[in-house]
């Protein structure tokens, strides 16, 4: 069973994903992570703010990570 913390972080990630998708995004891309590949590209971004919401300087960085290591997997 799960707890309740892992399930409140699980409907997290789902609802960045939702509000990635809603804004155009890839469908298995948190905003997070879009966030950070905007800022790659030297587009406007809010990473510095997700980054301090999360208390984490590498919270977008690492979203970002992961869905490049999986973005392929998943399909």
């Amino acid at each position: 069973m799960t707890s309740i913390h892992e399930y409140f972080w699980r409907v997290g990630i789902a609802l960045s994903i939702l509000i990635n998708v809603l804004l155009g995004g890839y469908s298995n891309q948190t905003f997070s992570a879009r966030n950070y590949a905007w800022k790659r590209r030297g587009q406007p971004n809010i990473v510095w703010l997700i980054d301090l919401l999360f208390n984490d300087d590498k919270h977008c960085l690492q979203s970002w990570t992961y869905w490049i290591l999986r973005k392929d997997i998943d399909r």
